[in-house]
């Protein structure tokens, strides 16, 4: 009787010992997967807030630009190098208009709307012959509006080129991007001290850098093929508070000049929609057509020979220098000797 108590008191100790085994280990699984869940939770956690990070610096990153990079000087000007904007916060074009925004993230900046754009704003394209050059001199194979083959709007003018051909500025003013962007290709966009954008998209090579200062005729680039394109040639777009306009309102695609020299911008020559009836546009131009900028002489072209004039009674600087066809300044730059009137009887310098 005695060992049968003996007997079953083991059997219930090594029973309460697996039982407690059993409870061990699962208590152990349990804290294991509870451990899991926590540390995938943690991760998840860990991941969201690394993503609005990650949006966060995206979304910030024109604010840091405004923000700290204009705050500093962005490039010393070097005297072999290009022209930098080294002060863009006091410097920058057309900041009426856009304020210190010059971020290269966008073409297009999505918070600026048609509604906030005027019905009709006036803008002086130029000042003299000096601050325009038209920026490919060849036809144009396909033009800004409705794309009935691809069923898309196309916001610029495809113009004709040869992969290698130097593309030129067409106004005054500061590069905003110089790099490749998406289905532009390598693209050059300028802002213009106008008011103006000019893009120049698909460029075989880039020539400029970002905050340098460019003035009408400088090569930006050179003519390709880059990005989205079926072959070698310039897509052109100019734009407004970046929304962009047919650029056949401004450029004379015949005569390869501007047609005028102030434009009423209208609200109207916003917007590209599918079109129901084909209508060809007359696009205004006024009498005052602007010519492309002349090019400089070689410098092994023959100089003009010295040419002098004898002042008469009656003879003013406007009147001379309107009668050989330079300014005052330059008459006055050429005879740095005389100043106030002209005297009678002195030879001066005109050619």
């Amino acid at each position: 009787m005695k060992n049968l108590s003996s007997t079953l008191l083991v059997a219930s100790l090594l029973m309460a010992l697996a039982i407690g085994i059993a409870d061990n280990a699962y208590a152990q699984k349990k804290n294991t997967k509870n451990k899991k869940k926590t540390e995938q939770k943690y991760k998840a956690k860990t991941n969201d807030k690394t993503d609005s990070i990650a949006t966060a610096k995206k979304d910030s990153a024109e604010v840091a630009f405004e923000n700290d990079v204009i705050d500093k000087v962005v490039r010393e000007e070097t005297p072999k190098g290009p022209v930098m904007l080294t002060d863009p916060k006091r410097n920058l074009p057309s900041k009426m208009w856009y304020g210190v925004h010059f971020s290269d993230a966008y073409v297009k900046k999505l918070s600026v709307t048609l509604d906030s754009i005027p019905d009709e704003i006036k803008i002086t394209l130029v000042k003299d012959y000096s601050e325009f050059c038209f920026p490919m001199k060849n036809v144009i194979t396909s033009p800004y509006g409705w794309r009935e083959r691809w069923d898309r709007p196309h916001r610029g003018v495809d113009i004709a080129l040869n992969t290698g051909d130097p593309v030129k500025c067409a106004f005054n003013g500061v590069v905003r991007i110089a790099k490749s962007f998406g289905g532009y290709g390598n693209l050059v966009v300028v802002r213009h001290y106008n008011g103006l954008e000019t893009v120049y998209g698909h460029l075989s090579r880039v020539n400029v850098k970002q905050m340098q200062v460019v003035k009408a005729g400088d090569v930006i680039g050179f003519g390709g093929s880059t990005g989205h394109s079926t072959g070698p040639h310039l897509h052109f777009e100019v734009r407004f508070q970046y929304e962009p306009f047919d650029p056949e309102w401004i450029l004379d695609f015949k005569n390869y000049s501007l047609r005028t020299r102030v434009l009423y911008l209208n609200k109207t020559y916003f917007g590209i929609s599918k079109p129901r009836n084909k209508k060809d546009i007359a696009y205004k131009a006024d009498k005052s057509i602007v010519k492309e900028r002349p090019l400089k002489p070689a410098s092994n072209a023959p100089k003009k020979k010295t040419k002098y004039y004898t002042v008469k009674r009656g003879d003013t600087w406007e009147k001379v220098a309107k009668k050989y066809k330079v300014s005052e300044t330059q008459l006055k730059s050429m005879n740095p000797s005389i100043t106030g009137k002209l005297p009678v009887g002195e030879d001066i310098r005109v050619h």
